[in-house]
């Protein structure tokens, strides 16, 4: 757990975290819940600052692109807006300890913030016992009157790098590694195979699940064994949604030399001349929003959608990646975004199961 922020609340927070965290280590004797105890107290009182907590699904931050995001849009605010912050890690192989940690959160914040469709179920019975609290939840869609559930198009920022890929594959093969088998990556599946489709029918995609659930988004082993296999098959792009799995993705993409296209924020840079691009979303900034909006009083409940005409989903071109990205490519890609924006093209955002 992380406290940002010139002050806290009042001591007794200090106490419940730390009765909190101690008290679930004798009930469950997990070594995961270390995550929840303190380890960055803020220095004086305060009664007055919007107290917001962020809830990660995971001891994410550092290890996932995913978590990281978020990380740096719960900080951005905090220096922006000088709300005191309080950062906890879930423990996901322990729901009810989460839940725990949720419900504690709530009692001691006006902002609770989540994120990932394993905080879904979670939030949903927690937020109805908390009326006066203000919750926010990204890529869960939950109605709920004291929540508002942030989701993005993910579907439509994969149509354009399903693209790219399209284009640029020479072997025709391209793959799509995802974390978890669940209907929020199918999402991603379903746009990227559009797009490589929409400009190259001839394609082949190779569709491989690391896990059925969100165990997946930590196993880069795995994620590695799968890419090497993929790659050895004549694939030639492999796209992951993976969380902290996409690392392995990206050893094996440096090994064989061929392309990986990042996802959530821009990883060009992480092997410049092979990370062909990244599924880019703007979760700092939409976390941003949110906690401007609730700083402000401008609190609104409910069921939030952003995608490629909102600006907030995209692809990434830089310096690490350009030389890779002809005109020609890049013209077909803008073309394609520009038919989405206009509503010419819809993208698909399901799979039909089972796969062939």
């Amino acid at each position: 757990m992380f406290f940002y922020g010139a002050d806290m609340k009042n001591l007794s927070v200090l106490s419940k975290y730390l009765f909190l965290a101690f008290g679930l280590l004798s009930i469950c004797g997990c070594d995961a819940i270390q995550d929840a105890i303190l380890t960055e107290p803020p220095s004086e009182m305060d009664t007055t600052s919007l107290h917001v907590t962020m809830i990660y699904p995971s001891d994410c931050v550092g290890a996932a692109a995913y978590c990281d995001a978020f990380h740096i849009g719960v900080r951005a605010a905090a220096a922006e807006l000088g709300i005191v912050l309080t950062e906890v890690n879930g423990i996901e192989s322990d729901p009810v300890a989460t839940g725990m940690l949720l419900r504690d959160a709530a009692q001691n914040s006006e902002l609770v913030l989540t994120a990932g469709y394993q905080m879904g179920d979670l939030l949903a019975r927690v937020a109805p016992e908390f009326p006066d609290v203000q919750f926010a939840i990204f890529d869960v869609v939950l109605d709920i009157p004291n929540v508002v559930s942030v989701n993005y198009k993910s579907n439509e920022g994969s149509f354009l790098v399903g693209a790219i890929a399209g284009l640029k594959s020479e072997s025709n093969k391209v793959g799509y590694i995802g974390g978890a088998d669940v209907p929020l990556l199918h999402e991603f599946e379903a746009g990227y195979i559009a797009g490589v489709h929409a400009v190259n029918p001839d394609a082949e995609v190779t569709v491989e699940y690391i896990s059925k659930d969100a165990a997946g988004f930590n196993q880069p082993e795995r994620a590695k064994k799968l890419a090497l296999a993929q790659y050895a098959n004549g694939v030639d792009v492999i796209y992951t949604a993976a969380g902290g799995s996409g690392q392995g993705v990206l050893e094996a993409a440096q090994e064989q030399q061929k392309f990986i296209i990042w996802v959530d924020s821009n990883g060009n840079h992480l092997a410049p001349g092979l990370v062909l691009t990244s599924m880019t979303k703007e979760i700092p900034t939409s976390v941003q929003r949110i906690i401007r909006e609730i700083a402000e009083g401008n609190f609104m409940a409910g069921i939030r959608l952003f995608g490629v005409a909102e600006g907030d989903v995209s692809y990434a071109v830089d310096e690490h990646n350009q030389s890779l990205l002809s005109d020609d490519i890049i013209d077909t890609v803008e073309s394609l975004k520009a038919k989405i924006i206009a509503g010419e093209i819809v993208v698909p955002n399901t799979v039909s199961l089972p796969r062939e």
